[in-house]
């Protein structure tokens, strides 16, 4: 198997491994306990603006909406923008 034939499965790993993640941040808040559900939305978030980042355009996937400066800067504001929901209700 050549590199060209393996690159779509490259390209589905990092939103696999953050869709992976929305999927049990969910099923915690599913389960009563929206506050970890929080934090791990919040994870997903801030991991998906670290690897918009880090990776190349080629790897990203679909996880490039728009520019790389927007995507990062959304990425990661919303994903502190949680975090600080989920710590700070009481």
């Amino acid at each position: 198997m050549d590199v060209t034939s393996r690159r779509p499965i490259l390209r589905a790993i990092p939103i696999t491994v953050v869709l992976t993640i929305v999927a049990a941040a969910l099923l915690l808040i599913a389960f009563a306990y929206w506050r970890r559900g929080t934090v791990a939305l919040a994870f997903a978030m801030l991991l998906a603006g670290l690897l918009r980042a880090v990776l190349s355009e080629r790897v990203i996937g679909v996880l490039a909406v728009r520019g790389k400066r927007f995507d990062i800067a959304f990425y990661l504001i919303v994903g502190a923008m949680m975090l600080a929901l989920a710590i700070g209700v009481p």
